[in-house]
C-alpha cells in the first residue's frame, strides 16, 4: 500500500456502535498526513483530528490519535471503500468522495 492508494477525502458510511468517536470526514493526504472532522454540532472530539498515518511492518495501518498515541488498525481497501478495525475489534467504514488529485 502506498500513500497514494489511500489519499483522498473519505466520508464515514458505517461502523460498529463504538465507532461514534471516529471522524465523520477523513482527509488522507499524500505523504502520510491526515485531517479528521466531525459533523457540525457533534458532541464528541474525533479520535483522529490531525496527524500522521503509515503502514506498519505487520501490515496494519498506524494512525496518530488526538492524544498523540499511535493507534494500530487492520484495514481493507475495496475499491472506494476503506474499512478499519481497531485493536478492540471495533470497525468503521468510509467511502472515498474525492481522490485528492491522485
Amino acid at each position: 500500500m502506498s500513500y497514494d492508494e489511500l489519499a483522498g477525502k473519505w466520508t464515514k458510511v458505517g461502523g460498529d456502535p463504538g465507532s461514534s468517536g471516529y471522524p465523520d470526514e477523513l482527509e488522507l493526504l499524500p505523504g502520510g498526513r491526515y485531517v479528521g472532522r466531525m459533523r457540525p454540532g457533534a458532541r464528541e472530539h474525533p479520535r483522529w483530528d490531525v496527524g500522521t498515518y503509515r503502514r506498519l511492518e505487520d501490515g496494519r495501518l498506524g494512525i496518530s490519535l488526538a492524544n498523540d498515541a499511535l493507534g494500530r488498525y487492520a484495514y481493507r481497501l475495496d475499491g472506494e471503500r476503506l474499512t478499519l478495525i481497531d485493536e478492540m475489534g471495533c470497525s468503521v467504514a468510509y467511502r472515498r468522495t474525492d481522490t485528492g488529485g491522485r
